[in-house]
């Protein structure tokens, strides 16, 4: 129980830990954690293509490449913040515009608000659309800034952007789903303008700046789009190293809450009493065996830096005078409230082959190969097999070879959902080369080797887990 005095002291704490996780959250504050190798080289050729744009007046696109929480839209927040010259920004995402008619919506509402009344062309335009076209959306003319633009109008308003008078920046956030709309001509008109804009002309430059999670969305564009891409693809990649989370729980639970204001509201001594008691509470928190388990076990599932701040946001939201510092308890609790409930009770039923097949499929996902099929999993099966030095395993009086692995293993775990095809069946495709994917959680998974208690097992898991 913490003593009456220092009841405010906590509550400050909390305030401040939550204000710096906030912060963590948006990016502000945690570019000395991304990975310099990849992040910083992407930023480098980011900045150089947007001053290409902005002061030679180039027309430049590129791809931003990376998964969730690999630090892309910092990057792009980050170059954006050091450009000498005032550009426009247009933003879009593909998950908020869901056709090339709302896009052009939105362009054309982003342009009002930052170009204002050099619009004339662009007003022109946007006038003449009648008023069923505004009422698409359910938006009527009389309420609305602007009509919503035809698709005939899509070139005309495309064409005006390198007439601005600043350079104009694009920046599409889920660019793969652009590429799904029909005809892809948004996508076309905004590329074949890049490609057509020339530096030394008396027009603006112009860049448009996919942002995506999709590995393969250049395949999804279609040959006329792809001939306007310029090609050029960044790539991003979070922290390899569980350190780097390690060092980011301990620079925000150890960050002084106190200021010259909240220093005011309480005496100096009482002040360094309670930092040096936070401090030094922290330390052994971080210290705590199930603490580093429950963090590593989490970083193995997803290297997103705002997981991690979920879990330390619910840690820190349950602090009391009752309970002042933060627990391995508490981190185990955030933690179970993050993880969905497993699906599958029969799962410690399964068989060895099944378990084998499972840790095969944990590690091709922890290669970067989620999708798999039978021949990939039975091939890794093969490999560790051979890479074991141990005694062959004896169950049911016989040893595991090749032949416990087999087909009908493969076919239970399909039966049982636990394998879910990836694409419709075809009569054209063999069932070899369908393609699947795990739907069961990676600590499903470990719960289950543990349980079987089969060594070599578990030294495989723990193998793809590094």
């Amino acid at each position: 129980m913490l003593s009456t005095p220092f009841h405010h002291a906590l509550l400050l704490q909390k305030c401040h830990v939550l204000q710096q996780l906030r912060l963590l959250n948006t990016g502000s504050n945690i570019e000395g954690h991304l990975k310099p190798s990849v992040n910083q080289f992407a930023y480098q050729q980011l900045c150089h293509l947007i001053d290409g744009t902005v002061h030679r007046s180039e027309g430049n696109s590129c791809l931003l490449l990376g998964p969730r929480g690999s630090g892309k839209s910092l990057l792009m927040d980050k170059c954006l913040s050091v450009i000498p010259e005032q550009a426009i920004i247009l933003r879009l995402s593909g998950w908020m515009q869901t056709s090339d008619r709302m896009a052009l919506r939105e362009i054309a509402h982003q342009l009002n608000e930052q170009v204002g009344s050099e619009l004339h062309d662009l007003e022109g335009i946007l006038r003449t659309s009648d008023d069923a076209n505004s009422s698409d959306l359910g938006i009527p003319l009389s309420t609305s800034s602007l009509p919503l633009p035809t698709s005939a109008q899509l070139p005309s308003l495309i064409s005006l952007l390198p007439t601005l008078p600043r350079s104009t920046i694009i920046i599409l956030d889920a660019f793969d789903l652009f590429a799904l709309h029909p005809r892809q001509s948004l996508l076309y008109c905004l590329l074949d303008t890049v490609q057509s804009c020339r530096a030394g002309t008396s027009n603006k430059g112009i860049a448009v700046i996919g942002i995506t999670t999709r590995m393969d969305t250049i395949n999804l564009l279609e040959k006329r789009v792809k001939s306007r891409f310029s090609g050029r693809m960044l790539r991003t990649a979070p922290s390899s190293e569980f350190q780097s989370w390690m060092r980011i729980t301990e620079s925000i639970l150890c960050s002084n809450a106190f200021d010259t204001s909240s220093r005011q509201q309480m005496n100096e001594e009482n002040s360094e009493t309670w930092k040096d008691m936070w401090i030094s509470n922290v330390r052994q928190f971080l210290a705590d065996q199930a603490v580093l388990k429950c963090l590593h076990d989490t970083f193995s599932i997803t290297r997103d830096v705002q997981v991690l701040t979920r879990l330390l946001t619910h840690l820190v939201t349950q602090l009391s005078p009752a309970s002042p510092f933060p627990s391995s308890t508490g981190l185990t609790t955030a933690a179970a409230i993050q993880r969905g409930r497993s699906t599958f009770t029969s799962l410690y039923a399964l068989p060895y082959p099944c378990l084998c097949l499972l840790v095969a499929a944990v590690l091709s996902d922890t290669s970067g190969y989620p999708f798999l099929t039978f021949e990939m999993l039975f091939e890794s099966f093969r490999n560790q097999v051979r890479a074991s030095t141990s005694a062959p395993v004896q169950i049911q009086g016989g040893s595991i070879g090749m032949m416990r692995c087999s087909r009908p293993a493969f076919e239970l775990l399909i039966s049982a959902y636990i394998f879910v095809p990836t694409t419709v069946p075809s009569l054209t495709t063999a069932k070899e080369f369908v393609k699947y994917r795990c739907s069961l959680e990676r600590d499903d998974i470990k719960k289950a080797v543990d349980k079987f208690g089969q060594t070599n097992v578990k030294k495989w898991l723990y193998k793809s887990q590094q």
